[in-house]
């Protein structure tokens, strides 16, 4: 019988950080109000995922052009290993936690299924040209040689992948997802054959960036993001609704 939660806090992360970020920015509890919290790294070359305490190892690449894949994944594993009853707070591995209104939110009834910050306010979905990963590769090099990254392409190659779809989706380190959205994004992803490359003929390469994947998927879905500012970059920024600060340390 699997084991009964209230949700998951799901944070994703890389080997590359677990000597950082995952000591530095570690929640100080394991479960929060019923709410398991887990850490997910990828590893290709293992035979299959596996949990060790509240680190999930995914037989998945771990590279940032992956991520959306990694999560997706982590998602899934979670809901075949334990019973989840609302949901997933996913989230990035930088983040100064305010403990207080995390738990506020956790125990907030009626979640609508898709909450974050807004990005991009579109009434529809709309194609534009993105070089933000080519762009990324270009100042982390590195990561193209890494086995566990398994990146197929060159940063040349790289630039193909240069139109995505963008509409309203919940950008950034914080965001909710019910377990209808889990659900609609496990099903997508087997579709696709878990391929972060996958060319939809419409709309580009939705893959490539998580949070607009996530979005693009759930909004095809009908399913649309309520707004919520979960995270902010600077402390005085916050309101009674920010679970975390963003740090973006150690990039």
């Amino acid at each position: 019988m699997k084991e009964a939660i209230k949700g998951a806090i799901l944070i994703y992360s890389c080997h590359k950080h677990k000597e950082t970020r995952l000591q530095e920015f570690k929640l100080p509890q394991k479960e929060y109000d019923g709410w398991k919290v887990f850490y997910i790294l990828g590893d290709p070359r293992i035979d299959k995922s596996f949990i060790t305490d509240d680190t999930i190892l995914l037989k998945c690449e771990d590279s940032y052009i992956h991520v959306a894949k990694k999560v997706v994944m982590g998602i899934k594993f979670i809901y075949e290993n334990y019973d989840v009853e609302e949901g997933i707070l996913r989230c990035g591995d930088d983040l100064i936690f305010n403990e207080t209104h995390l738990v506020s939110f956790l125990k907030m009834k009626n979640k609508l299924d898709y909450m974050g910050s807004e990005s991009n306010n579109k009434d529809r979905i709309v194609v534009e040209q993105s070089y933000f990963m080519p762009s990324y590769y270009l100042s982390h090099q590195e990561d193209l040689q890494n086995p566990l990254h398994r990146i197929p392409y060159s940063i040349a190659q790289l630039a193909q992948f240069n139109k995505i779809p963008v509409m309203t989706y919940a950008g950034g380190v914080v965001v909710y997802l019910s377990n209808k959205s889990c659900a609609v994004l496990i099903d997508h992803f087997e579709k696709i054959k878990w391929d972060v490359f996958h060319l939809d003929n419409t709309y580009g390469y939705p893959y490539i960036i998580e949070d607009i994947a996530v979005g693009y998927i759930l909004y095809i879905n009908h399913i649309f993001l309520h707004n919520v500012p979960f995270y902010v970059l600077h402390v005085n920024q916050a309101t009674n609704m920010t679970l975390a600060i963003h740090t973006n340390k150690y990039k």
